[in-house]
């Protein structure tokens, strides 16, 4: 019986030293040198003078050392902050003094600061004797989109994440054999809750590769279960992906409103489509259910509990972070009962599942009228034409401000009239957008609506 402070990959280094662990471009790695792998790399970070509880800074998405790095610094006690390679240079020197970090890891020459470069040797295996995890240590400061201005460092103890994964586990099972595709990035909680959901059950982890298609990935690697947000399905969808003769069992989607038909389709074609409401406090999932024609997101998850306030979702549980590290300390999060108020509105169905709203802080008022551009999005969403859509306020000298729309059509199959005449016989004639805009070609993982509404001040100024 494996406890909570013993590693997940030596167990099953112990019990079942073949089984692979993880697969990817460099090809297999089985549980016996994931372990030499990881002890390894554990010993590199001591002899760099690190000590359980400094934080080190790394730049990765979804690769082999970045997993790697990630579950060395568990074993050693490291707090892991993962940050986006994307980010220019002295953006990442920002946010790792925003961080405190003691150490910066990365192959390229680190950005100047108070803090040691790291240059790890990946491919140096050793033996170690047993390791003993540290549940209630802090493990991880993930940082949030920043989508009101600075990013949060949410700051989760390893058993916020161990929690995590057993609540997971409980609606979406693995087995020895089944493989979760690593399609979210390590700094985004989705991609790093991951880790944990698949070494826990003695799993695969099936590494991206970005150089083939994700449906040619799915029809010859052991995928058996995968995460995407609707932008990530939109293209595999857009690839031609259909799901006979391949392994995929599960699809669990969040980040957004998912469109009906899509779901219908899904099913139809034998994979089973699972919609999760997930925060970054929470460790990834609080609700998850299958997908079903009312939109709703399922109940939580065990070790999690949800009520509503005013409309407004609050959580708490065993997932919840210890709060968001500021100046140096971690901030609680939570108010004197344990909830955090998450922002985000809510109703519940009749048998407790979970019907996402919006943000409060994404509303605004045109002409007297509260106007919820999540409301806009879903019923747009329910058109058979309409791809993805995404609902921004830009200001009217008459009416304070007005909704404009970035919309996505299966090529172009409906004409902006028609669509806003259907649209007109769905919702107050207040909540049509003044204008439709194509949608943007990049727009990351999750599209970001304060910069979306910047652009279309100024695409609509022009």
């Amino acid at each position: 019986m494996r406890r909570d402070n013993d590693c997940p990959v030596q167990h099953w280094a112990r019990l079942t030293p073949t089984r692979p662990a993880i697969v990817g471009p460099e090809g297999m790695l089985d549980y016996r040198t994931l372990d030499r792998c990881l002890h390894g790399l554990q010993r590199q970070l001591i002899e760099a003078g690190l000590r359980a509880g400094d934080r080190l800074a790394a730049p990765v998405r979804d690769g082999l050392h970045g997993v790697l790095l990630a579950w060395a610094c568990i074993r050693a006690g490291l707090v892991f902050c993962p940050l986006n390679p994307a980010v220019p240079p002295a953006r990442l020197a920002e946010l790792a003094r925003q961080l405190r970090v003691a150490a910066f890891c990365s192959p390229a020459p680190a950005p100047v600061g108070p803090w040691r470069w790291l240059r790890l040797d990946f491919s140096r295996l050793e033996r170690g004797p047993a390791i003993s995890l540290a549940p209630r240590r802090l493990c991880n400061l993930i940082l949030t989109s920043g989508s009101g201005g600075r990013p949060k460092a949410v700051a989760h103890r390893l058993d916020n994440h161990l929690a995590s994964a057993r609540g997971s586990a409980a609606r979406l099972p693995l087995a020895d054999d089944s493989g979760w595709l690593l399609s979210l990035p390590l700094f985004h909680v989705g991609g790093y809750a991951i880790l944990f959901r698949v070494f826990l059950a003695g799993a695969i982890l099936v590494l991206e590769q970005r150089e083939r298609p994700l449906a040619e990935r799915l029809r010859t690697q052991p995928i058996t279960h995968l995460s995407l947000v609707p932008t990530q399905l939109w293209r595999l969808r857009g690839a031609g992906f259909a799901p006979a003769g391949s392994r995929p069992q599960a699809l669990l989607l969040g980040g957004a409103a998912i469109p009906r038909t899509l779901v219908r389709q899904l099913g139809e074609r034998g994979m089973v489509p699972w919609v999760s409401y997930c925060l970054s406090e929470m460790s990834s999932q609080v609700c998850t259910g299958r997908a079903e024609a009312d939109g709703s997101l399922g109940r939580p998850l065990p070790g999690r509990e949800l009520r509503l306030v005013n409309g407004e979702i609050q959580v708490r549980g065993e997932t919840l972070c210890d709060g968001y590290f500021q100046a140096g300390r971690v901030e609680p999060v939570v108010n004197r009962e344990g909830w955090f108020a998450t922002r985000d509105l809510g109703r519940l169905t009749g048998d407790g599942r979970l019907r996402l709203v919006g943000r409060s802080d994404n509303l605004f008022i045109s002409g007297g009228e509260n106007i919820q551009p999540e409301a806009i999005e879903q019923r747009l969403l329910e058109h058979p034409a309409v791809v993805q859509a995404l609902v921004v306020p830009v200001c009217h000298p008459e009416w304070g401000q007005r909704p404009v729309c970035f919309i996505d059509r299966h090529g172009g199959s409906v004409a902006v009239p028609e669509l806003a005449d259907w649209l007109r016989e769905q919702l107050p004639g207040f909540m049509v957008p003044d204008a439709w805009l194509p949608w943007p070609a990049q727009t990351g993982l999750k599209p970001a609506r304060r910069q979306l509404a910047r652009l279309a001040a100024d695409l609509l100024a022009q």
